[in-house]
């Protein structure tokens, strides 16, 4: 069975490789403000640098989210430290969590500002980091939800 470190570390590795190398093609092939459909009227990919948090809410704050991904990182490792062995879904969920922030770590280290390029028009324009950060709170919550009934029909 692969341990709950393990595990984490090979999520967070596969979203952080794909992360950085779906920017690094946008930066190259797309410049700034480009757009290219990809399913016309659907899903675009548009390159935008983004110095805010996420959708561009509270722009140029590079040391307030530099500081908040660090202390996520190191909140992410402590707490799968303390638990120990956890379930397949919450490491998971920690597990893209972890790379989520640390693939947008790497571009506001790099440049300040975070490469975005997931555009379906009518949201502001994203990355992958984004969506597996959202997706890792999400299922994390819906564990949570679930743990919580588990435990009040296990008291009854």
């Amino acid at each position: 069975m692969v341990g709950v470190d393990f595990l984490l570390f090979i999520v967070a590795g596969f979203v952080l490789v794909i992360d950085q190398v779906l920017k690094a093609y946008i930066r190259y092939m797309l410049p700034v403000g480009e757009s290219v459909p990809l399913v016309p009227g659907i899903l675009y990919l548009t390159h935008v640098r983004n110095s805010g948090a996420a959708f561009g809410i509270f722009p140029n704050q590079r040391i307030v989210f530099f500081i908040v991904s660090i202390a996520v990182i190191f909140l992410i490792l402590y707490y799968s430290k303390c638990i120990g062995k956890a379930d397949r879904l919450t490491t998971i969920s920690l597990g893209l969590v972890l790379g989520g922030a640390i693939g947008n770590l790497i571009d506001r280290a790099i440049s300040g500002r975070v490469t975005d390029f997931i555009d379906f028009r009518f949201w502001p324009v994203f990355n992958v980091a984004d969506s597996v950060i959202v997706i890792g709170v999400i299922l994390l919550s819906l564990n949570l939800i679930n743990s919580i009934r588990r435990e009040r029909t296990e008291i009854k």
